[in-house]
This record gives structure tokens, C-alpha cells and sequence, in this order.
């Protein structure tokens, strides 16, 4: 006689019950995760008119700046250099690329765009494939967990990728958005030390040579795209195996002893690559320590987990005025979730607190959006004082540079995976804490097909509620600036190693003259730019160590329009910081303060410069 379901026992190593086969809510699910996915892809539709010549507006200068690495790796390539180091930029120091998130893999794989039509529509085909590939990402990840099904691996795939964590990121911040690695890596470390797997050999999909190649393989890619999100997917891993520990001691030993046989397979991988580039990054020429931001100024707002951004397309004139005193700009107001998600996440964890994948998912949550607040607390636009968890991380060698709001991606990441376990739970029916079948008599009667409909409407409905306040706005775009005829003509034809120094001169808050470097082809050596470099005394900054007096005032001219009189000690400074340049010209573009520079330079000069192809040279030689 078979044992009714009160009174099986739950096998202890598996996270979810397997859902019954009976299931009508699964193509409807499956329906709304693709109309999520659509939004997701009509919120880039504007650049799509002129993909190379149209950037995501909000944050141009960071655009600028990805767009400058995308083209430059593969030109170093060709040209023989390390891509890691160059001078073409900051002449003559030169820059990092390991400690500027240069995108180094992704300007490979995208070199025949850069190509064809520049580098700014390879980036804009990132900003296309982030959200579909956060999306794939977190489905595969999903469904890796035991027992959910495609459908409600779909939902939460979606409540990830279309979330404001992604797709406010778009907004000059690729690196953060086009993450579909994140939810990777962190089913894969899972996989390394889940030891709930029937092997049928030492190289089958679950055994730890596989997954460790994999892992290691996965991960390699991360460093060349952005260290960060590898460092948020070791931080979620970590969460997950720890709590996974704590609930399954007995399962510690044979855990560990697979782990440690599947790490060793993906340092293998891993170490023999990245190990130069890290070492260039941490005691190279261009190593630097500590943060260029304000400390513990980037942090989430508290309300912001429930107060929507312009990036969301539902939300009203009053929360865009309480979201304006968020600190940072759109890209980094990654928090929100909506309160639909957030009521579903806490009664999916009170009701699944037994089962350990709704654990791992809530400790993940919880800690993530703990960290996300920051170092000092912000509340209601308002700075408190009171110091938040961040503070335990921020001295560690990669979070000292990057900011604690970007842990609303983590924190995404795990409320898609809550939404996932809470639609599977309504779906199979799983009424006592999501562990046993709810087709189970209750008194003389049984839930029959009725029962079936019910759980499949209240699957969907949930999946509608809580997706639905995440849908993406049309995300704005610009025009790039233009770029003057003389630099993808004259510009190619320039001795190898000549030195411009071009106006306006490139700075974080204006770096036009890189996207002109870039479409030269990098035909020569600039000083200046917008990347992260070290000072003297190693301390990071935005721009590295102070421009020289000419530079500063030149940009002091490009921001007041106002032409200051120049002196005799104005001109020698000017021709020391030329000749410690090495420059060869100077080229002036178009800008709105053109006429004021034009003249200050002629000032500081003696001599007029030539006009030809949409700029004004002055040659130095």
C-alpha cells in the first residue's frame, strides 16, 4: 500500500518538488516572458535609425569612453601592441586598460562591426543584445534549478533582464547591463559543489571537469569584459554555499571534496591567462589604489527599492520628484523591484523557508540589497549618518573602485530567481511551504481540474503583477557629435607617432576629441582623455594625475567661452608643456567655445593656424 503525500519524505537534497505534468499556464507564461523581453528591446529602439551615429543620451562621456576601447583593442591587435597598455591616450604616461573597463573581449568578438561602420555601432549592438542576453542567461540559470519548469524559469529570466538594474545601466554603464555571466557563473558555482547529480562518467555534463571548464571559462570571458560582475557573481556564489552549508551539514563532506576537484579544473583555466593582465592591473606602470568617487556617496536610496525612475514605464510626476534627489545620475538607480515583487519575494520566503533554494535565493536578496545601500544611508534623498553593511567591503582591491549601488544587479539577479520558485510553487501546487502536491484529498474531496486552473491563473496573475511594473520606458538617445573631415582623411596620413593635441581638450565632462581619435583610426598620440589613472602617489582619479597648465587652461576656456589675457609667463608655460608633450600639432574641432580657444591659443602661439577640412591646425614643427 503506498504512502499517502503527507507522510513521504522529502528527499532533503532536492530544492523543488517536480511539478505535475498537468500544466495550462505554461504557454501563457512562456507568452509573458517574450512580451517582457519585447519591451526590453523597444527600449533601445531609438538608436536603430543610425546605429553608428547615434548614442544613449544621459551619459555621453561614458559612452564615448567604451565606444574609444572598442575600437582601440582590435587596432592594437593589428598593430602589434599589448592590449593592455597603451599611450595613444594620456600621452605620455598612457593608461590601463584593466583598470578602465575597456571591454576588451567583447571589441574582439565585435571587431568586424567596428569595421564595417565604427566602433560606436559595436556599441550600440551591445546595448541591443544586453537585455536578450541577460534574459537567455538567467533562463539557463533557472532552469538548472531542480524542478522549475520553462515557464517559470521565463518569468524570472525576464523580471531580471528588462529590470532597472539592466536597463538603467544602459544608460553609458554596458559594462553593468550586458551581464548574462552574472546568473552563469553563479549556477555554475552552484553546480560545483552540488553533489545531488546521477554521473555516468567522469566527463558527463554535471561531472566537476566539466563544470570546472566551464566555470573557468565563463569566468576568463568576465575579466575581459568587467571585473565587477565577476566579483558580484563570487560574492552571490559565496551566499549560496554558505547557506546551503548551514542547511545541509551532512552534505558538506562530499560538497567540499567535489568543489575543490572542480576549482582546481577552473583556476586551470582561468589563472594561466589572466595572471599577466591582472599583474599589469595591480603593480604595472598604471596600478592604482583606492576610489575616485566621494566616499559612500553612491548608494541606493531605501525608498528606491519601491519608487520608480523615468526608466520604468509606469510611474507619475511625484515619483520622478522624489526619485531626482537619488543620488547619481539614472545609471545608477538600479534598486527598484516595485512592490508587487517585493510582497511576492517576502511571502515566497515565509512560505519556502524550508525549501533551500528559496534560502539561497532570500539570503542572496537580502545581502544584496543590504550592500547596495552603501557605506552611509540615504534616506529619502536625505544622507543619514548611520553606516550600512558596504562598509565591510569597500577596502577590498575591486570594491574600492567600484560603487555599492551597482549590487542592485545582485539583488535582481536573486528577486527573479524568488519569482521563478513562487510561480513554480503556484503552478505545481504546493500549498504546505511549497513542499507537497496539493492534488491531495482533503476530506472526501480531491482538487481537480478546477484546482488545476486556479493555480495556473494565480501562476500568471503573480507573473503580471510583478513584471508589469518593471516594463522599460523608451530609453532617450543623441547624436553623436560629429567628426570633422580632417580626421578620417588628413589624420591617416600622419607619421607613425606624431603627437596632436586636441581641442577641445579631452577631459571626463567633454571627451569629443576621443570619438575624433578613434575615427582617425588612431593615427596619432593624444594627451588628455577620460579614464581612470593613477596620481603620484597611486591614489585613483578620474583623468589620473593633474593636466598640465596649458590644458587646464585651455578647458577653463571651453567652459566660460571667455578669452582670458594671456601673458608672457602664459606663453613660456605653454611652450614647456608642449615640448614635454612632444606635440607635433595642434588641432581645433568644432565646439561652441571654438572662437575662444582659437584665440587663445593664437595668443599663447604668436602665429595663426591654418584652416583645412573643418578644423584649425597649428603645426609645431
Amino acid at each position: 500500500m503506498s504512502a499517502s503525500p503527507e507522510t513521504t519524505p522529502v528527499d532533503q537534497r532536492v530544492w523543488l518538488p517536480r511539478p505535475r505534468r498537468e500544466d495550462p499556464s505554461g504557454p501563457v507564461l512562456g507568452v509573458i516572458a517574450l512580451l517582457a523581453l519585447g519591451f526590453g528591446l523597444a527600449a533601445t529602439a531609438g538608436l536603430w535609425a543610425d546605429p553608428a551615429g547615434r548614442m544613449i543620451a544621459g551619459n555621453i562621456p561614458d559612452a564615448t569612453h567604451y565606444s574609444w576601447w572598442l575600437g582601440h583593442t582590435p587596432h592594437a591587435l593589428r598593430e602589434l601592441g599589448n592590449p593592455f597598455e597603451t599611450t595613444d591616450l594620456n600621452w605620455p604616461e598612457g593608461v590601463g586598460a584593466m583598470s578602465n573597463t575597456t571591454l576588451i573581449l567583447p571589441a574582439l568578438l565585435l571587431s568586424p562591426l567596428t569595421v564595417i561602420g565604427g566602433s560606436l555601432l559595436a556599441l550600440n549592438a551591445l546595448n541591443l543584445l544586453a537585455v536578450p542576453a541577460c534574459f537567455a542567461a538567467g533562463y539557463w540559470a533557472l532552469r538548472k534549478v531542480p524542478a522549475v519548469s520553462s515557464g517559470a524559469a521565463g518569468v524570472g529570466a525576464a523580471a531580471f533582464a528588462i529590470s532597472p538594474a539592466v536597463i538603467n545601466s544602459l544608460t553609458g554603464h554596458i559594462t553593468m547591463a550586458f551581464a548574462p555571466a552574472l546568473p552563469i557563473l553563479i549556477a555554475l558555482s552552484v553546480e560545483a559543489w552540488r553533489t545531488d547529480h546521477r554521473r555516468t562518467g567522469r566527463f558527463d555534463a554535471h561531472g566537476p571537469i566539466r563544470v570546472g571548464l566551464w566555470l573557468g571559462l565563463v569566468a576568463l570571458a568576465q575579466v575581459f569584459i568587467g571585473e565587477e560582475v565577476l566579483f558580484q557573481a563570487g560574492i552571490g556564489a559565496l551566499l549560496i554555499m554558505i547557506t546551503a552549508a548551514l542547511s545541509r551539514p551532512r552534505q558538506i563532506r562530499a560538497a567540499l571534496a567535489r568543489l575543490a576537484r572542480t576549482l582546481a579544473v577552473a583556476l586551470a583555466v582561468f589563472l594561466p591567462v589572466v595572471a599577466y593582465p591582472l599583474y599589469l592591473q595591480l603593480y604595472g606602470p598604471h596600478a592604482n589604489h583606492g576610489s575616485p568617487f566621494t566616499k559612500d556617496y553612491f548608494g541606493a536610496d531605501v525608498t528606491s527599492f519601491f519608487i520608480p525612475t523615468s526608466g520604468v514605464l509606469l510611474h507619475t510626476t511625484a515619483d520622478l520628484g522624489r526619485a531626482r534627489v537619488f543620488p547619481g545620475g539614472l545609471e545608477e538607480h538600479l534598486a527598484y523591484l516595485g512592490w508587487p515583487l517585493i510582497i511576492t519575494c517576502v511571502v515566497t520566503i515565509v512560505l519556502g523557508r524550508r525549501l533551500l533554494a528559496v534560502r539561497c535565493a532570500a539570503v542572496g536578496l537580502v545581502v544584496a540589497a543590504a550592500l547596495s545601500l552603501g557605506g552611509r544611508i540615504w534616506y529619502n534623498g536625505v544622507w543619514t549618518e548611520h553606516h550600512g553593511p558596504y562598509t565591510l567591503l569597500q577596502h577590498l582591491p575591486v570594491t574600492e573602485a567600484s560603487l555599492a549601488t551597482r549590487f542592485g544587479l545582485l539583488a535582481a539577479v536573486f528577486s527573479g530567481a524568488l519569482l521563478a520558485l513562487a510561480v513554480q510553487g503556484l503552478r505545481s501546487g504546493s500549498a504546505h511551504r511549497m513542499l507537497h502536491p496539493a492534488n491531495r484529498p482533503v476530506g472526501n474531496r480531491s482538487f481537480g481540474r478546477a484546482g488545476v486552473t486556479a493555480r495556473a491563473l494565480g501562476a500568471v496573475g503573480v507573473s503580471v503583477a510583478c513584471l508589469v511594473p518593471l516594463l522599460p520606458s523608451a530609453i532617450p538617445v543623441a547624436d553623436a557629435a560629429s567628426v570633422p573631415k580632417w580626421f578620417t582623411s588628413d589624420a591617416k596620413h600622419l607619421p607613425s607617432g606624431t603627437v596632436v593635441v586636441v581641442l577641445p581638450y579631452p577631459v571626463a565632462t567633454l571627451p569629443t576629441a576621443m570619438r575624433w581619435q578613434s575615427a582617425s583610426g588612431y593615427s596619432f598620440k593624444m594627451p588628455g582623455g577620460y579614464f581612470l589613472g593613477p596620481a603620484e602617489d597611486g591614489q585613483a582619479y578620474v583623468g589620473g594625475s593633474a593636466d598640465p597648465v596649458t590644458a587646464r587652461l585651455l578647458t577653463q576656456v571651453q567652459y566660460t567661452g571667455q578669452v582670458p589675457a594671456i601673458t608672457p609667463a602664459d606663453q613660456a608655460q605653454a611652450q614647456a608643456d608642449i615640448s614635454a608633450w612632444g606635440a607635433d600639432k595642434i588641432v581645433l574641432g568644432p565646439d561652441p567655445a571654438h572662437e575662444a580657444l582659437k584665440q587663445t591659443v593664437t595668443a599663447l602661439l604668436g602665429r595663426v593656424p591654418v584652416t583645412e577640412d573643418g578644423v584649425d591646425v597649428w603645426d609645431l614643427k
